[in-house]
């Protein structure tokens, strides 16, 4: 991993690497398979409940009799019931982690120990119809340790310091000074995962580790010579891996370059909220200077050179990965044309200044009557690929003069800048889950002050969202994500680059059962919601002792005295940077509908 786990805390945690750690340790009740359908977790089935009306507003979950939390302590429809009700109701606003859910959760019943049901509603609180019941990606937490804990320390200061779930993962006595350190941290296969009884899913190795890496160099290397098994490359040294295996074709490392199956995205926002501060140009609101600044980036150049070709243009927030993927046509698409820029520009009533450096508002502009288009970009200093996006736009836009000057900040300034909207633009990112309602959420006008990095506010949009939240039909459903989508685009309030790969390389000389990412995206890291089918697949390859006596990738761990010989895979990620959705803020700053 490229940056530490940001908090072991699944209610405080933002990045995505700390939900790959989530998806290890805890179970959800319903996981993905390697096609990204529903697959049986802790819930084994689950239906809607037809008797009860509107049709689709409670949804039934039967759950496994086989699950024990990492502690011994049995796993029951109590567990599942207090993980919904601690995130909804009064809580709602300090658990503000899994919103784009709990907010159409009205409430949890407990039917028997194993099983419950959820009543479903819509934003007016009215019980609704759910359509993607089957897809709700929360982790269930144990009721015995956090019901000892408030719900506003839960989602702001809880450290969690040995997380206990009932994942195919289990944490150690050292887990918590491992993620204090950023340098190794070690799981352990959980022999007594569920998986096994209930759907024949079990980790054929005993150990896990997963690595902190601070120079991507250092990983490529790590890769070559075998101390790792799996990684997620950035583009460069993607290229740079490739370009060495033409040289070295016998080495056993197989790659992968695909949309990610949480459709990452890489975005350039603007700050829709009209009172942002002092030190922020008003005329970033005017639909024409925004509608200016898409026709002035070129996504192409950004997709072949800072991405090196390792990407797809971008379009929305939702990638082609999903079906419900909106496409511009022919008369929609607004393409990169600097003469369409300038003459946006100029039937807006913005001139050249003397020296033809910069445009200028017109005096009865409504914005900022004779306000210069010169506008502030926050980026994170971390995000190499975001900085150099930034400095290319500085280049491109002065060509239609508009000013851009760089703010690049670390990620804890870029999350009280962006998160309390005191910014002109800012470089972001997302990424979301199996269904889009996960990703269609963070636009709408009920996310402001959470979720939203742009407090942008449609009513329109708004309605489209509604209605694709309580339609069951999945046509109709498409119909209305698509139309969100088109809004979305057409406002440019939230301009998508690119849609980066999922550039993967594993070795293939100590396990087997890597399968096809290419053809099969839920095997790939990016699945990280938990029973991933690539850990149960994996199967380690007998190694013999060479010439030298020494045994290949083997490393010992010691339990109870006894020492014992352990499989170790590493897995390695790099480009996974956030779990885009939750907000980036530091603890306690978050500020909630």
């Amino acid at each position: 991993m490229f940056e530490g786990i940001d908090s072991l805390n699944p209610f405080i945690g933002v990045n995505d690497n700390a939900y790959i750690f989530y998806g290890l340790v805890y179970d959800y009740l319903v996981a993905v398979d390697e096609d990204l359908n529903p697959k049986p977790n802790l819930a084994l089935s689950w239906n809607i409940v037809p008797e009860e009306e509107p049709y689709g507003s409670v949804w039934q979950y039967n759950l496994t009799h086989n699950a024990y939390w990492h502690d011994g302590e049995p796993f029951d429809a109590d567990d599942v019931v207090f993980t919904i009700n601690y995130q909804i109701g009064p809580n709602y606003d300090s658990m503000w982690a899994y919103q784009p859910y709990t907010i159409f959760i009205k409430s949890v019943q407990k039917i028997d120990q194993y099983t419950v049901r959820i009543e479903f509603k819509n934003i007016t609180g009215a019980r609704a119809p759910c359509p993607f019941g089957d897809k709700l990606m929360i982790p269930i937490v144990p009721e015995h340790i956090w019901s000892e804990i408030s719900a506003f320390d839960a989602g702001f200061s809880y450290e969690n310091r040995k997380p206990i779930g009932t994942g195919p993962f289990k944490c150690t006595d050292t887990t918590y000074q491992e993620y204090l350190n950023r340098n190794v941290m070690v799981l352990l296969a959980n022999k007594e995962y569920h998986g096994e009884a209930d759907y024949g899913e079990r980790v054929q190795f005993d150990k896990l580790e997963l690595h902190f890496y601070l120079e991507p160099v250092s990983m490529l290397t790590d890769i070559q010579t075998g101390k790792i098994d799996m990684a997620a490359f950035n583009a460069p040294n993607f290229r740079n891996l490739n370009s060495w295996l033409l040289s070295h074709p016998d080495e056993p490392i197989d790659t992968c370059a695909r949309l990610t199956c949480t459709s990452y995205s890489i975005d350039l926002l603007v700050c829709m909220k009209e009172d942002a501060g002092a030190n922020t140009n008003p005329l970033r609101l005017d639909p024409a200077v925004r509608r200016a600044m898409a026709h002035a980036t070129d996504k192409e150049f950004i997709r072949d050179s800072i991405y090196a070709g390792y990407a797809e243009i971008g379009a929305t927030i939702l990638s082609p990965i999903y079906d419900e993927f909106w496409s511009p046509g022919p008369d929609e698409i607004i393409e990169y044309d600097l003469a369409a820029a300038n003459a946006t520009l100029d039937a807006a009533g913005y001139v050249w200044n003397a020296d033809h450096t910069r445009r200028v508002a017109g005096p009865d502009n409504p914005w900022y009557p004779n306000g210069e288009l010169k506008f502030t970009i926050v980026v994170e200093a971390e995000l190499v690929e975001d900085r150099d996006t930034a400095l290319f736009l500085q280049d491109e836009w002065a060509k239609v003069g508009i000013g851009l000057e760089l703010n690049i900040v670390s990620t804890g300034q870029w999350n009280t800048i962006v998160y309390n909207y005191n910014y002109d633009l800012a470089m972001s990112y997302w990424s979301g889950d199996p269904d889009p309602t996960y990703l269609l959420f963070v636009q709408t006008t009920y996310s402001i002050g959470g979720w939203s990095e742009n407090a942008y506010s449609n009513p329109v949009y708004d309605e489209t969202f509604v209605r694709c939240t309580e339609t069951l039909d999945p046509e109709e459903r498409t119909h209305y994500m698509r139309e969100c989508q088109r809004i979305m685009y057409e406002d440019c309030a939230f301009m998508v680059t690119v849609y980066p790969y999922g550039c993967y390389a594993w070795r293939t000389d100590r396990f087997t059962g890597w399968g096809d990412w290419e053809a099969h995206p839920g095997r790939s890291l990016s699945n990280y919601w938990t029973a991933n089918p690539l850990y149960f697949e994996l199967t380690p390859i007998d190694q013999e002792e060479d010439g030298g006596g020494e045994v290949q990738s083997l490393a010992v761990y010691l339990v109870a005295g006894v020492a014992v010989a352990v499989i170790v895979v590493a897995a390695v990620v790099l480009m996974l940077r956030r779990k885009p959705g939750r907000p980036k803020k530091e603890e306690g700053e978050i500020r909630l509908p």
